[in-house]
């Protein structure tokens, strides 16, 4: 059973400015989705790499001296030198003075005995994050030692929430934007639809009305037709004569009953003044019955003497009748001759 909803057809198909911005909608929305996070863990990676890059590079700082200088040495015994921790720290001091970058906290302890005190340490930033501290050991001499890094905890995820936004943000005016061009666009598709189906719907009903207006045609053609042969049967059965004449009287068309009644063609009478075939005694009368017919409109009848191919008279019953055209008036006559007696 066919649906009456929105569409008329009952398929969602048919309104593309409904579920196509939908689709646009969600699509984006997931790509976006996916992108800001793939985004997201690219640039933590990028700042840890950073991070390590810079641990790595302090640790290659201090592993570059052999040994410490002996002006930090305070006492030797036998086989082996003691430092004293404060003296360390000072000459840690000068060897990573400058260099120590702003978002990492230093610690520098010694392996050699269990102490909870630093030799050298650094804090530039209040939030450190311990969960991605980086250790490295490293021997100097006859020393070992941890050099311990903590980074800041906005330092890594600052990079990656800012991608994140920044992904969200574009990823989201730009399926909206999208949206709304599809949206535009198919509803522009869908007035234009709606246009195409009303022009069809007029089509389909000019058509129709010009199939009618023509089966309407034929009908009046026909009727026409048979209207016409009625009237050249009744003409051939009346045994009368038609002829129609111009304003001028002069012969426009005469009916074939002429070659009986004159022994004359009709075609050799068109263009001729009827009044050539009349008996010239009867041509007065004749004139007056035509001008009695044009003023009062009404059938005239005469009786006078026509002349055939031979010049005999021919008695004729004469009925003329004024033609009053809708555009010009008066446009001419209409007569029947109808014999009524022998030829003289």
């Amino acid at each position: 059973m066919e649906s009456h909803g929105l569409t008329g057809k009952g398929h969602i198909l048919t309104l593309p400015h409904l579920w196509a911005p939908l689709l646009i909608l969600a699509v984006g929305l997931v790509v976006t989705g996916f992108t800001a996070s793939a985004l997201e863990d690219h640039s933590r990676n990028l700042a840890e790499e950073v991070y390590r890059q810079q641990h790595n590079k302090l640790v290659a700082r201090l592993s570059g001296h052999d040994q410490i200088p002996p002006t930090y040495i305070d006492r030797v015994v036998p086989d082996r030198t003691v430092k004293d921790s404060a003296s360390v720290g000072l000459w840690l001091a000068t060897v990573f003075k400058g260099v120590v970058p702003g978002t990492i906290n230093l610690r520098v302890d010694t392996l050699e005995r269990h102490t909870k005190i630093p030799l050298y340490q650094t804090t530039h930033t209040a939030n450190p994050d311990p969960s991605r501290s980086l250790r490295s050991e490293v021997a100097i001499g006859e020393h070992r030692w941890l050099l311990t890094t903590s980074p800041d905890t906005r330092f890594l995820e600052r990079p990656a929430n800012q991608s994140l936004r920044f992904a969200l943000l574009a990823g989201l005016s730009m399926t909206l934007l999208a949206a709304m061009i599809v949206t535009l666009m198919c509803l522009r598709i869908r007035r234009w639809q709606i246009r195409y189906r009303t022009a069809e719907r007029a089509r389909e009903e000019y058509v129709r009305q010009l199939d009618n207006m023509q089966v309407e045609k034929s009908i009046l053609r026909q009727a026409l037709n048979d209207s016409e042969q009625r009237s050249r049967d009744l003409v051939a059965l009346s045994g009368a004569t038609i002829c129609e004449l111009d304003e001028e009287a002069t012969t426009g068309y005469i009916s074939p009953q002429v070659a009986d009644l004159l022994q004359k063609a009709p075609a050799d009478l068109t263009g001729v003044p009827f009044e050539q075939l009349i008996d010239p005694a009867c041509v007065d009368n004749f004139q007056r019955t035509l001008q009695a017919a044009r003023q009062e409109r009404q059938i005239q009848r005469i009786d006078l003497k026509l002349l055939d191919a031979d010049s005999n008279k021919v008695s004729v019953t004469l009925r003329a009748l004024a033609l009053q055209d809708t555009l010009r008036g008066f446009s001419g006559y209409r007569l029947s001759l109808q014999p009524n007696g022998p030829a003289s």
